[in-house]
């Protein structure tokens, strides 16, 4: 078929057989190549040999239509005066268009082109200084109604830990957190949310009342951090934990009820902070990575 560069290996193939006694027309039957292809490779074959079957450009060997070299540099010398394609073409025989499409060609088409925004990343000195936690809302299953995705992810080693609820409110989010405590073989300093009414008073009336989240963390000595408005890049560790879970967990499997996606985040879990290489981590496991810090303390 036209537009297909079929490789010299197939192209020699099937000239090998045709020379070998092979029909064209069964070959062509076999392959899906038409015949008229495979014979212009064989009068190629026959007069240059393999060489001569190579793929070879359909590029034109002339183009009488392209914008001389002398009005492409007219063009560029005029963008340097900070002026577009339309005005351009007012002083360089070119339409704006082909005004244009130099600019293009030559990476200047852009005035100011953007800058690139300086991301800062950072990472905690050990487990169980920062964790970042958050909930997020599953699908509907059959019986139309929502799940609740808790997870928590330790900001150096990735561990994590998740639970799927059926409810979102303050005293599932306080169990999440005792659950978080207990499979976590190591301190948690800190806590980092969103102003999620589960998480924080700060959008009560009541500002000053304690959520019972919030008072988990005190009676466990731990600070509780709320992220600043309208920057969930701050709590992002936990966010792309999200998308790896249903990218490698909640989406890739037939799952209708709340008990098959309970088992299936359980396994998942597992496999994550086990056995799973982690590209920050630089293909370490999240439990890899934790027990090493720990074995170079107690060295």
């Amino acid at each position: 078929m036209r537009g297909d560069a079929y490789p010299i290996e197939t192209r020699s193939y099937y000239m090998a057989r045709h020379e070998s006694g092979e029909t064209l027309t069964a070959l062509s039957a076999e392959s899906g190549i038409a015949r008229e292809v495979l014979l212009r490779w064989w009068k190629r074959y026959q007069t240059g040999g393999l060489d001569a079957l190579r793929p070879q450009s359909r590029r034109p060997h002339g183009q009488p239509t392209k914008t001389s070299r002398r009005l492409q540099r007219r063009v560029l010398q005029a963008r340097r005066y900070g002026i577009g394609p339309a005005r351009i073409a007012l002083a360089v025989p070119v339409s704006p268009a082909t005004a244009h499409r130099i600019l293009v060609d030559h990476g200047v088409n852009h005035l100011h082109p953007p800058q690139p925004k300086t991301v800062r990343r950072f990472e905690k000195d050990r487990p169980g200084e920062l964790l970042h936690l958050d909930v997020k809302f599953l699908p509907a299953l059959r019986n139309a109604r929502y799940d609740y995705e808790f997870a928590a992810v330790d900001d150096f080693s990735r561990e994590a830990v998740a639970w799927i609820t059926t409810e979102q409110n303050g005293r599932t989010a306080a169990d999440f957190l005792e659950q978080v405590l207990k499979a976590l073989p190591y301190a948690i300093e800190a806590i980092l949310t969103d102003n999620a009414w589960v998480f924080t008073m700060q959008q009560a009336f009541h500002a000053t009342r304690q959520t019972r989240f919030q008072q988990v963390c005190h009676a466990a000595g731990i600070r509780h951090y709320v992220l600043r408005p309208y920057a969930p890049q701050s709590n992002g560790k936990v966010e792309r934990f999200f998308r790896t879970v249903d990218d490698e967990c909640l989406n890739v499997q037939p799952l209708f009820s709340f008990a098959a996606r309970d088992r299936a985040l359980e396994r998942f879990i597992r496999y994550y902070n086990h056995q799973r290489p982690h590209l920050s981590l630089a293909g370490q496991t999240p439990v890899e990575r934790r027990q090493a810090f720990f074995r170079e303390r107690r060295a």
